[in-house]
């Protein structure tokens, strides 16, 4: 429940909308594509920096943060669903000062307060809500949070409510508890001695972990774990390297995503994720990223019978990012987000409209792709029933020599649709995973356009990124923004694998100067692993975090890569496999297989 409204309140609630004006140029004015979405919020946005820390600390009000991004569906979910509501949206501006932050913009500050929600509430994913002293010190958060309890889990109302309350009744409480929890996120006093590598230990962890990952395995759908389910590139292509039984999951992995919905059929491309365990649903977003680490995937699966098929595949997601996600220059968006209702129809059809559009070609096309005339989605995984009488084409994993002609005329219908937006900028590490999947895929599969590609890519991040010869980034193409380890270790593994293909000696010149740089300036030696900024940004920073958890991470990054202190990351990775109860991330276990020792 709100609180009472009052007279003052309704008052307070025109005034904000009022100051809501001055948040919709504030943010008119930001180059983020998250923070451009919210221009027209009711919520008297305030973008992360020096303003809304002096409004905070002037007026003595508590901090409302939201930390989101562009690919965020829940973060889009709670833009529709709760700061669209206007009564929402001036009780918040009344009792808070309201701050969003993009975290594909500022990495180091969602890592902040990620550590701070798991610390809080042992809880991990995107969006952040977090509740801040007027000094920025964090005394309440959760992640994703619904509009009400009617959703059947905590709503976004109550724990605002019991922030907002705590603050007005016990304003020295919460700046207790805030700092009671910024302390246990200190590092200790003491540091615990180096992890030491061990080749025969790290072998042992890698089996056992292995096998803990095979027990996951889906043998009739493909893939690891439950539904939601994600391809998990660095996964599979770890499981590769492994037992028989090992590499034998991994590639029914890669037939199943061959052939389905996650794999666009129209344009080669990969969404992120799958809906359902049969891989059938795909969820509409396809990123950069993505794009070059399945294509690694598959070319590393690309052996003996599925060498033909999974080439294809490799070349698909390359061939979707160099046409639906290039920019001119060598440059790329970073993601294309169908997952508004506005594009529900955008990847999905109707078997009339495929009928409309291939004639003749249609049944066996159908017939080919999943194609029902009551569409493919079940009325179970669509509670919504938005895709009531549409289909998902699901890709052929042998597709015919007709294909190709059905697939042009079916994107050329699909392009005459309402497009769904793209982000424009993508991270120095996003062009870094580019070209190592471009420089691969160049040289294993014979393929010059895609070295050419590469060495443009290579160029436009030069330009775009570099920003002094000493080896600093920049993270974004335009930005004043830091890059974070994370950019500075796929970028340098880019670097080596271009120079690698194209025998670049500049390139592996750049690549061993950001390495260096990386080291100097993000190692923390008393952990082995590297802080996600080079350090800490103004206010709010009650510690230096290490990077998020999205992989690949910039220590998996640096191993690969063969950064100056690979040994001693590698060594605190290895470790890390012998403490944790967890599944161990794929894209450290893979670092790990390649590694050979300091």
């Amino acid at each position: 429940m709100l609180n009472k409204i009052t007279p003052s309140l309704l008052l307070a609630g025109f005034m904000a909308g009022a100051v809501g004006a001055h948040a919709a140029d504030r943010l008119k004015g930001e180059s983020s594509a998250f923070l451009k979405a919210y221009v027209d919020s009711p919520v008297d946005w305030m973008p992360w920096g020096d303003a809304a820390f002096a409004r905070a600390k002037g007026e003595q009000r508590p901090v409302f943060l939201f930390v989101g991004s562009f690919t965020s569906e829940l973060a889009g979910a709670m833009r529709r669903q709760t700061f669209a509501n206007p009564k929402n949206a001036d009780w918040l501006n009344t009792h808070f000062v309201c701050v969003i932050v993009d975290r594909e913009e500022r990495p180091d500050v969602a890592a902040l307060y990620q550590a701070y929600v798991l610390n809080l509430k042992q809880l991990t994913g995107w969006p952040l809500n977090v509740w801040l002293t007027p000094e920025f010190q964090p005394y309440e958060g959760a992640t994703y949070l619904s509009p009400s309890e009617d959703w059947g889990a905590p709503g976004f109302l109550k724990l605002a409510n019991q922030a907002q309350t705590a603050w007005a009744t016990n304003p020295a409480g919460c700046r207790k508890r805030a700092s009671e929890s910024v302390a246990q996120l200190a590092p200790p006093a003491q540091s615990p001695a180096p992890a030491v590598w061990s080749q025969e230990k790290t072998r042992a962890r890698l089996t056992a972990s292995a096998a803990a990952w095979r027990a996951a395995f889906d043998p009739e759908n493909g893939g690891f774990g439950d539904a939601p389910r994600s391809p998990e590139p660095e996964l599979v292509r770890f499981m590769l390297l492994q037992s028989p039984a090992d590499r034998d999951a991994a590639l029914k992995t890669l037939r199943a995503l061959a052939a389905s919905a996650v794999r666009d059929p129209l344009d080669g491309g990969f969404f992120r994720h799958a809906a359902d365990a049969a891989w059938h649903i795909p969820y509409q977003q396809k990123t950069l990223s993505d794009q070059a680490r399945i294509a690694l995937a598959f070319l590393d699966g690309a052996h003996g019978a599925d060498a033909g098929a999974f080439g294809l595949c490799a070349a698909g997601a390359l061939d979707y990012a160099l046409s639906r996600l290039s920019l001119p220059g060598g440059n790329f968006s970073s993601a294309e987000d169908a997952t508004g209702d506005e594009f529900t129809g955008y990847y999905t059809w109707t078997a009339a409209e495929i009928d409309g559009a291939l004639g003749t070609a249609s049944p066996t096309f159908k017939a080919d792709h999943a194609v029902m005339p009551d569409g493919n989605v079940p009325a179970g995984d669509d509670p919504s029933a938005q895709y009531t009488h549409r289909n998902f084409l699901r890709s052929a994993a042998q597709p015919r020599a007709s294909d190709a002609a059905s697939a042009g005329l079916l994107r050329a219908v699909r392009d005459r649709r309402p497009a769904p937006p793209l982000d424009p900028r993508a991270s120095a590490g996003a062009y870094g995973m580019m070209l190592s999947a471009l420089s691969r895929a160049g040289t294993q599969l014979a393929k010059q356009t895609y070295l050419d590609a590469a060495r443009e890519t290579l160029a436009a991040a030069r330009a775009n990124f570099l920003v002094s010869p000493d080896g600093a980034l920049r993270r974004l193409r335009g930005s004043s923004q830091p890059a974070d380890a994370d950019d500075y270790a796929a970028l340098a593994l880019g670097c080596r694998d271009y120079a690698r293909a194209a025998n670049d000696r500049g390139a592996m010149e750049l690549s061993d100067l950001l390495l260096a740089r990386l080291d100097a300036r993000f190692f923390d030696p008393a952990s082995g692993a590297y802080f996600g900024a080079p350090s800490p940004r103004g206010p709010g920073f009650f510690i230096r975090p290490f990077g998020a958890d999205d992989p690949p991470s910039a220590e998996s990054l640096a191993v690969a890569a063969g950064a100056p202190h690979a040994g001693a990351v590698a060594a605190a990775l290895s470790e890390s496999l012998e403490e944790s109860a967890a599944q161990a991330p794929g894209d450290q276990l893979l670092a790990l297989a390649l590694f050979r020792g300091p």
